[in-house]
């Protein structure tokens, strides 16, 4: 299991299409380049949803 990333974080927030092509939902996965580079770190069903986790995983008071 890989350890915590060093502060300062960065993650990036990726829109994927998910689905067939005739019932097409978007999601949002934030992507770091921590233990290994574009490294999954969460799914989310909305936008809104992965800002609020990009926030939370690159905040340094929360470590």
């Amino acid at each position: 299991m890989p350890g915590r990333p060093p502060y300062p974080r960065q993650a990036y927030i990726v829109p994927v299409e998910k689905g067939t092509p005739e019932k097409a939902v978007t999601w949002y996965e934030l992507r770091a380049d921590h233990p290994k580079p574009n490294s999954l770190i969460s799914e989310h069903e909305s936008e809104q949803e992965a800002l609020d986790a990009k926030e939370r995983y690159e905040d340094e008071s929360k470590g």
